[in-house]
């Protein structure tokens, strides 16, 4: 953590508005990232639960149903 400097009349100096400012946009620009990649996640997983059944490829018999073994 750094802490902040002032002058003699108790403003801050300018270099220091300068790193708070830097922090700042740096903070601003890493929330915005993080809503860009959930809103991603998002839209991947609702496309996913859209477009692709939850149902197998493939259906599945019953044991009553069981085909012959074929033997040589």
């Amino acid at each position: 953590m750094s802490t902040e400097k002032y002058d003699a009349y108790g403003e801050a100096l300018p270099e220091a508005l300068a790193r708070r400012s830097e922090a700042t946009s740096a903070a601003v620009l890493s929330r915005i990232g993080q809503v860009v990649f959930w809103l991603l996640v998002i839209t991947i997983v609702a496309a996913r639960i859209i477009y692709y059944p939850a149902s197998p490829a493939f259906d599945v018999g019953s044991a009553g149903q069981v085909p012959p073994a074929v033997t040589k």
